[in-house]
């Protein structure tokens, strides 16, 4: 997570003008600290209300007290001044979040820290490429799990309990399957999914595995991406549109139900040094060439198959199959 931009200089008056800190970084277990009283959170909480009702400019400290309720106008400053290095910042004759707590309030809100649920089993419209037995998913934890009652493992992913509220289980896959090919796409960009810090995603072989697989690990957060190399074909366009143009749209199925994400037999090592790897992908006796290089950049050999039209491109604007 970037740490915040201008911050208040400190934790005095009200009347001090906020201005640069001497030191952008804070250390985790003080911002953290910060938020040990109650009364802080329902500070952030009202803030965050406030922006959302108002937008983001700054909130006066007296319509702000009255929001959160506090009589005591000395202990609300206290308060509030203790997530003035982090959380909050002073501008304008007001308050308003910074980039932290806008990030902070929105865990909050969405149950991540606090919250734990669970739904499932329950069978899905799906059978293991292994053993043609059923799918069954289970949410728990923050987490969807997709196996066969076979327990052969099919896709695992992290759903936020505000994402899994009021939601079916089939809800909670569909959700998670959205997550996933978000997080894909973004790390195949070199983004961490989680923080937005530089990952280097790379094609990996692992002799726990029969093929390659696509891996990056976050060195600012840890956050981990793994999965089978066909992972890179679900959102890459070419493949899309050669789905769709046979009329099997690669949405209308579970991310781990295409053959070149199920089938290992698909998959081929081309070269080693640098690795790159080849996937055929089949449908209707046609066969589209794919390569993979190191980085899990995608070609698509388009010579021994019709062009396809612009319009039906997508716009631009651990042992599992699949986790996070």
């Amino acid at each position: 997570m970037s740490p915040p931009g201008e911050e208040s200089s400190g934790r005095g008056d009200d009347s001090a003008e906020s201005g640069a800190s001497d030191d952008s970084h804070v250390d985790p277990s003080e911002a953290f600290a910060a938020l040990s009283d109650p009364l802080r959170v329902d500070i952030l909480r009202a803030l965050a209300a406030f922006h959302r009702e108002s937008g983001p400019g700054p909130i006066g400290f007296a319509d702000l007290r009255k929001r959160v309720d506090v009589r005591d106008s000395g202990r609300f400053r206290y308060h509030l001044n203790e997530l003035r290095d982090h959380f909050v910042r002073k501008a304008d004759g007001g308050y308003r979040l910074t980039h932290a707590g806008i990030e902070i309030v929105a865990a909050i809100l969405a149950g991540t820290y606090t919250e734990r649920g669970s739904m499932g089993p329950e069978p899905l419209d799906s059978v293991c490429s292994l053993c043609d037995a059923s799918a069954v998913a289970v949410y728990e934890d923050g987490y969807c799990a997709v196996s066969c009652e076979n327990d052969h493992p099919l896709f695992h992913w992290s759903v936020p309990p505000a994402a899994a509220a009021d939601a079916s289980l089939p809800e909670v896959v569909s959700r998670a399957e959205l997550f996933a090919r978000q997080a894909i796409e973004r790390t195949l960009a070199g983004v961490c999914p989680k923080c937005s810090a530089p990952v280097d995603p790379a094609i990996v072989e692992d002799d726990a595995a029969p093929t390659p697989r696509l891996r990056a690990r976050c060195d600012t957060c840890g956050a981990t991406m793994a999965g089978p190399v066909g992972f890179c074909l679900l959102v890459d366009p070419a493949v899309e549109s050669f789905y769709r143009r046979h009329d099997r749209p690669l949405d209308d199925l579970y991310v781990w139900e295409p053959a070149f994400v199920a089938d290992d037999s698909t998959v081929s090592v081309a070269a080693t040094d640098p690795l790159r790897v080849e996937i055929s992908v089949t449908l209707d006796d046609e066969t589209l060439a794919v390569s993979v290089d190191e980085a899990g950049r995608v070609s698509v050999d388009q010579s021994d198959h019709p062009s396809t039209d612009q319009s039906d491109r997508p716009s631009t604007d651990e042992p599992s199959r699949g986790s996070e």
